[in-house]
């Protein structure tokens, strides 16, 4: 099974800010440092397509492995699509710190 060379370009990339606020947030709660951060599909009460992060010891089969930093980001498959060549990254809000996914702009 070969490895597609432009594979790598369709995947979640993390930014370093974001490595870094998951890395706080792993050390605020305790988690132990061998864990790393899955995201999956949720619904939002609302009804409306959410992503779930959680915090787990290992990739689940399928999953699609990003890193930055030495942080590892799990994409579920139901998401590797939908996050395709986007950026997850975070923001200060009034509410506190928020990932965000943007879409990845070619560089000019």
């Amino acid at each position: 099974m070969g490895t597609d060379p432009f594979e790598e370009d369709k995947m979640l990339e993390v930014s370093e800010q974001a490595a870094v606020a998951l890395e706080a947030i792993r050390r605020s709660e305790e988690i132990p440092e061998s864990h790393g951060t899955r995201l999956s599909p949720a619904r939002h009460p609302s009804g409306d397509l959410a992503i779930q992060l959680e915090f787990v010891e290992e990739a689940q089969e399928g999953d699609q492995v990003a890193e930055q930093a030495g942080t590892e980001v799990y994409v579920d498959p139901g998401l590797a699509e939908p996050l395709s060549g986007a950026v997850m990254d975070v923001e200060d809000t009034n509410e506190g710190l928020t990932f965000v996914f943007r879409s990845r702009s070619p560089e000019a």
